[in-house]
């Protein structure tokens, strides 16, 4: 795919933006703004739609909180980004974070304009989950839930292990 990093100055601001490679007429007419061609990149990861069958799905509170948090913060580039990192008491935990870079080896999986991106490292970790938006009393929080790779889970769905042998089967 190939699609160009830009610059976009408004009044305001500076904003870095990916778009694809056509025209940028109809872009900068609606921005009314002016580009400035940073790099030109010929992968900007995969992108594929968000499934369980594809790697990821996204529920309808998740992609509403999402679509909430982009149009609070007047950015339709940010994507939830999922890191699987080594910790707590069952030996792994997804970190959550919002961003609006995306890198060469990751892949992005969109649903309803909503943009979650994963690295291929953290990708068999959590290939079949789905992204939720969870309310409790404590907080509020976006979770990686249905993770059909985690073997067992803490009480507080914080960590979680890994089952070793489906994460071989999915990957090969």
């Amino acid at each position: 795919m190939l699609g160009r990093l830009i610059l976009l100055q408004t009044r305001s601001r500076l904003r870095l933006v990916t778009f694809p490679a056509r025209s940028l007429r109809p872009v900068l007419q609606w921005k009314q703004c002016q580009p400035v061609v940073l790099r030109q990149t010929h992968t900007l990861g995969k992108w594929k739609a968000a499934s369980a069958e594809n790697g990821i799905d996204i529920s309808d509170k998740a992609i509403k909180q999402l679509k909430w948090i982009a149009s609070r913060d007047h950015d339709d580039n940010l994507m939830l980004r999922i890191i699987v990192d080594s910790g707590g008491c069952h030996g792994y935990q997804n970190k959550l974070e919002l961003t609006t870079e995306v890198n060469p080896d990751d892949t992005v999986f969109e649903k309803e304009g909503v943009r979650v991106v994963v690295d291929e490292i953290s990708l068999p970790f959590v290939r079949g989950s789905k992204v939720d938006f969870v309310e409790e009393l404590i907080g509020s929080t976006f979770q990686v839930v249905e993770n059909p790779n985690a073997k067992n889970s803490c009480g507080c769905n914080i960590s979680y292990d890994i089952d070793i042998d489906k994460i071989s089967q999915t990957s090969s």
